[in-house]
This record gives C-alpha cells, structure tokens and sequence, in this order.
C-alpha cells in the first residue's frame, strides 16, 4: 500500500534540485548505476510521486504538440475527434496506470529471477519513465518539424512517416523503464523484460481507448 503525505510532497519539491538534470543525462548512457544510485537514496515515496508527476507534465506537453498544436495530416485522420478525450483520459489515468505497470512487472521480475523488493522495482519504473520524458518531448517536436516541412518536402508527405512520432515515442518509454527494473532486481539481461512491459504498455493504451470509446 502507498501512503504519500502532501507536505512531503512540497518537501520534495523544494529538494528537487540541478543535479537531477545530470543525472537523467547520465542515464542515457548508464541507466544501471544511476537506477542504482536512486534507489540507495532510498527515495521517499512523495520524491517518487513528483518525478511521475513532472513526467506527466512533459507527456502532456509533447503530446499536446503532437495532436492539438501541430498534428500532422495523417495523423489527424487517423485519430479524427477523439482526441482531446483520449489525452484527458490519458493524463488522468497515467499515474495510477504508471504504478500499476510497477506492480505488474514487479511480479514479472521475480519470474525471471529478480532480486529487487517491490519498492525497489517501482522505483525503478518510475526513474526509467522519468528519463524516457524529455527524448518523448524530443520526438514531439520532430513532429512539429515534419507539420512544418511536409508541404516542400516531399518524403515527408510518406503516411509512415508522418505517423512515426505518434509510436516511436512508446520505445524509449520501454526501453528505459526494462534499463531501469532490470537494475533493481540485478538482472543482466533486460529483453525479457522489454517484451514483458511491452505487453503491459499495449494492454494499458488499448484500456485508455476503450474507456475514451465508452
């Protein structure tokens, strides 16, 4: 059960300092020891809640770039009117699906031998959202450059192409949430895990579209 106080959440807030920036830059290249470092800190669940917190402000924005600012033509066609309902509904589920995933995986991990308490593995999920947030904003305004461009340029007329910020941004997602799990609970080879979160990651978009259609 996760108890988090609303002081400690201020608390952490104010804490929150430029280092966390070197580390999510450290991360892209050393996601093992920086989950590893978080995790001997022995981060407070109220520090766990405003890192999902933030990552949810920078999926909000680079989402909002990519289907209400700039959205590109086939993308547009592709979502039609349901949009701005599928982005409400995913911003308010996101936190509680993000600790859901924890949860899940965490169960997942101890299939493949992972030595990490449940604590420790959500910890893990949450630093590996965290990091992944700035390369989905990243991607979103790769978005906004293919809505600009793709009049003069003609390869970026491509359908797949211009879909490609809408999916490519679920793989670092992935990848560094697995990066992150598979360094909690000491395990070497984080492809099962991949696959696995993956799965959950697909299961948990397909429940958000169903509860935007109902």
């Amino acid at each position: 059960m996760v108890s988090i106080n609303m002081t400690d959440i201020r608390f952490e807030a104010e804490k929150l300092r430029p280092s966390v920036t070197l580390r999510v830059a450290r991360s892209f290249a050393d996601m093992k020891t920086t989950t590893v470092e978080l995790i001997s800190e022995r981060p407070s669940e109220a520090r766990l809640l405003m890192l999902v917190l933030i990552s949810n402000m920078i999926f909000t924005l680079s989402w909002a770039l990519k289907t209400l600012i700039a959205p590109t033509p086939a993308a547009s066609a592709s979502m039609g009117a349901d949009v701005v309902l599928l982005l409400i509904i995913a911003l308010m589920l996101r936190t509680t699906a993000i600790y859901t995933l924890a949860f899940v995986v965490g169960v997942i991990a101890k299939i493949f031998g992972g030595k990490a308490t449940m604590a420790e593995t959500r910890v893990g999920v949450i630093w590996g959202v965290f990091v992944s947030a700035p390369i989905g904003l990243a991607i979103a305004i790769f978005g906004l450059i293919i809505n600009e461009f793709e009049s003069s340029v003609l390869i970026l007329q491509n359908t797949s192409i211009q879909m490609t910020p809408y999916w490519l941004g679920v793989i670092p997602f992935i990848w560094f949430v697995a990066k992150g799990v598979a360094a909690a609970n000491r395990i070497e080879n984080s492809a099962p895990i991949f696959g696995a979160i993956a799965m959950v990651t697909v299961v948990i978009g397909y429940t958000i579209k169903l509860a935007a259609i109902l």
